[in-house]
């Protein structure tokens, strides 16, 4: 059965452009779906992720070593680098092993992000200690390491 004009070309190509037309915006927002599944398939090959491996926190010999005020230290491990940091009452500072230059993205589950630079040393400052929860992207020469969710 045929729709009533359509065995005229022009008539069946302008009812096709106005179908394309109406359906674009559908059509562009299920290409970006997409687009944004397909991402995931290689998200393993990209980055490794790095787990809590020590938090000065959870060791009860803290309490009889260490005096008041200092600084909470975390390791997280993944190879080929680690990343160590030490939460101060004001700051927060930290090392990429094996050290080396790099960018270090702090990222909160709300997708807010603060960059800071680590030096040829792998040293990094964070200026302020985030609230809530956060975690680390470091990305070297080496490679793109993401640490688990942590609170500071």
């Amino acid at each position: 059965m045929t729709q009533p004009g359509w065995d005229d070309d022009e008539r069946l190509l302008e009812d096709l452009a106005r179908a394309v037309r109406d359906t674009a915006p559908l059509a562009g927002r299920i290409a970006d779906h997409g687009e944004a599944a397909l991402s995931w398939r290689t998200i393993d090959e990209e980055l490794l992720l790095a787990s809590l491996t020590f938090d000065s926190s959870l060791e009860q010999v803290r309490e009889t070593r260490a005096g008041t005020g200092e600084g909470r230290v975390l390791v997280f491990t993944s190879p080929p680098l680690s990343v160590e940091i030490e939460v101060l009452a004001d700051q927060v500072v930290g090392q990429i092993l094996p050290p080396g230059e790099g960018e270090i993205v702090v990222e909160t589950p709300d997708g807010a992000q603060r960059r800071v630079s680590a030096g040829e040393s792998g040293f990094f400052v964070l200026p302020e200690v985030p609230e809530g929860p956060v975690r680390l992207r470091c990305d070297t020469s080496t490679g793109r390491v993401v640490t688990s969710w942590v609170r500071l």
